[in-house]
């Protein structure tokens, strides 16, 4: 039987994944009952996502340079996870219960997770796009799979971006306003569901509208 393990290296965690899964392992860490200083043990990843999330949350649409910047302060924060994850498959070795409570993933679940996503079909978050309560805003309406604990919203206004450069929204909850936005933008907008052990979103389709 194979004895349990983190797995170790997360870098190729998609660019909207890093954040959300991130927090959920820092939180869950932190607040484990299976292991010893668990919030200490999550402070450099911790340290890591606030410059991470501070520059998405205040350059929408990055530059070249800009990007590169990005880049490395989500490396910093996949590193971070990594070393993690390390640390904690030393320190508690085969400990399912422990291991499993940090919220990192599983060597087993890796394998797993695409084929999960494959299989997802009905369970793909779907969503309208409506005119929102304020002018300029839209409001979406979302119908969350259940287990869903953070929904995760892309959106863009420039048909020539590639999807990686969309906005990024994440919250909980059915309904959602994003803008504001000019009146007469298209703006395009898909969703995906969030479990605590999601490493690969399954966005819905995209659907656009524009702004009154």
């Amino acid at each position: 039987m194979r004895k349990a393990k983190l797995v170790e290296d997360y870098a190729k965690l998609l660019v909207d994944t890093v954040s959300p899964f991130a927090h959920t392992v820092s939180a869950a860490t932190s607040g484990s009952q299976f292991l010893t200083k668990g919030a200490d043990l999550a402070k450099p990843l911790t340290a890591a996502l606030v410059p991470y999330d501070t520059d998405v949350n205040t350059v929408p649409n990055p530059t070249p340079a800009e990007t590169a910047h990005r880049d490395q302060l989500r490396a910093a924060v996949t590193t971070e996870l990594g070393r993690l994850a390390k640390r904690l498959n030393l320190d508690y070795p085969a400990d399912e219960a422990a291991l499993l409570s940090s919220g990192l993933t599983m060597v087993d679940q890796q394998a797993s997770s695409t084929a999960r996503a494959q299989s997802m079909g009905g369970e793909v978050m779907s969503f309208e796009l409506l005119d929102g309560r304020t002018a300029g805003y839209l409001l979406l309406k979302l119908v969350r799979p259940t287990g869903t604990v953070q929904n995760l919203i892309r959106y863009a206004t420039d048909e020539r971006l590639p999807d990686e450069q969309w906005s990024v929204a994440v919250g909980g909850g059915r309904e959602r306003e994003i803008g504001p936005f000019a009146s007469g933008t298209r703006v395009r907008v898909k969703v995906a569901a969030l479990t605590g052990s999601t490493s690969e979103p399954v966005y819905s389709a995209t659907v656009s509208r524009f702004v009154q």
